[in-house]
C-alpha cells in the first residue's frame, strides 16, 4: 500500500425524488476539507423528514469545522458528530410539536489519510458499501426489525422472515435522547471505492448491479446517475441518494487547479453540479448532483 500521505479521496453524489413521492426527505453533504461524506434519510413526514436530515447534514459539518480536535482519532470525531447531530435532531422534536416524532437514518464516512483507513459511522437502514478489484461488500448492517431479527437467530428462513415489515427501523438519529452509532473502518487502498446509499437505492436494486454499474462509469457523476436511473427503472418507490467515494493516489494538492476550472457556487439549485473540492452545502429537497474532480 502506498504511504498514506500518497492518497486522497474524492466524491461524487446525487439525490432524486424517485418516481412515487412528492418531496425529497433525503440529503447528502461533502466535505472534502475533512475527506468526510454524508448521508441522511429523513423519517416523519414531509417537512419533519426534511429537517431532521438536514440537520443532520448540516449538524455533522459543523461539527468537523468547528470542533477542537483533543487527540481524537477519525473514527471518534465522525462518531462524536454523529452523536451531536442525534441530540440536536431529538431537542429540536422535543421542542416543537410540528416536528415531533421526527428522525433521520445516516451514514457517514471520514478518509484519514494518516492511517489510510475509511471510517464509517451509521444509524439506520442507510448503508455504505466497500468496492474492489470487481468485488463488492457491504460495510453496515441495517438497523431495522428484518436485520435484528436474522441477527438474533440466523436460522429464519425467508418463510419466517415474510412475516415481518420491511420498513421498520430500530435505530435513528432524534429518536432518543442518546444513539447507539456503529462504527467500523476499512484499510483503504488506490482505486477502492466507496457507495454511501439511502434505501431507495439499495433497495431496488442489487448489490452486483450496483459494483457493476460502478465498475462501468469510471466518471463517478456518470456512475451515480447510472445508480439512480436503475433504482428509477426498478420503480422508484422512494428518495434516491447516491454518493461515491474513490481513494485515488495524491497527484497534487486540492489548492491546485487545472487550467480552465471554475468553481459552482455554494447555493445549489436543483439538478446543478458540483465538485467535491468546493464549498460544501446540504442538499435542497429537490434532486441535486454533486462531483469531484481529480
Amino acid at each position: 500500500m502506498l504511504a498514506s500521505r500518497d492518497m486522497r479521496a474524492i466524491a461524487a453524489g446525487l439525490t432524486d425524488i424517485g418516481r412515487e413521492r412528492n418531496h425529497n426527505e433525503d440529503r447528502f453533504i461533502l466535505l472534502p476539507e475533512f475527506n468526510v461524506f454524508v448521508v441522511a434519510d429523513g423519517m416523519g413526514g414531509h417537512q419533519s423528514g426534511e429537517v431532521a436530515s438536514r440537520m443532520a447534514a448540516s449538524t455533522i459539518a459543523n461539527f468537523f469545522r468547528t470542533a477542537p480536535v483533543n487527540g481524537a482519532d477519525t473514527g471518534e470525531r465522525l462518531r462524536g458528530a454523529v452523536c451531536d447531530a442525534n441530540a440536536k435532531i431529538f431537542a429540536r422534536a422535543d421542542d416543537s410539536r410540528a416536528h415531533r416524532g421526527m428522525g433521520t437514518t445516516v451514514v457517514a464516512a471520514a478518509f484519514s489519510t494518516s492511517a489510510s483507513k475509511l471510517f464509517v459511522a451509521h444509524a439506520g437502514d442507510s448503508r455504505a458499501y466497500h468496492l474492489r478489484a470487481g468485488t463488492i461488500r457491504q460495510l453496515t448492517r441495517d438497523h431495522s426489525l428484518l436485520s435484528d431479527a436474522l441477527l438474533e437467530r440466523p436460522e429464519l428462513t425467508e418463510s419466517d422472515l415474510a412475516y415481518l415489515p420491511r420498513n421498520v427501523i430500530t435505530r435513528a438519529l432524534g429518536i432518543a435522547p442518546t444513539v447507539d452509532v456503529d462504527l467500523t473502518s476499512v484499510e483503504a487502498a488506490p482505486g477502492d471505492v466507496f457507495l454511501l446509499c439511502s434505501d431507495g437505492l439499495h433497495g431496488l436494486v442489487e448489490d452486483d448491479v450496483l459494483q457493476k454499474i460502478v465498475a462501468e462509469n469510471a466518471v463517478l457523476t456518470d456512475a451515480c446517475h447510472r445508480l439512480v436511473d436503475a433504482a428509477n427503472r426498478n420503480g422508484g418507490k422512494d428518495n434516491i441518494t447516491a454518493v461515491l467515494i474513490r481513494i485515488e493516489e495524491e497527484d497534487e494538492p486540492w489548492s491546485r487547479r487545472s487550467p480552465g476550472h471554475s468553481i459552482p457556487p455554494a447555493s445549489v439549485p436543483p439538478a446543478s453540479v458540483r465538485t467535491a473540492s468546493a464549498p460544501p452545502v446540504s442538499q435542497p429537497p429537490a434532486s441535486a448532483k454533486q462531483e469531484s474532480e481529480d
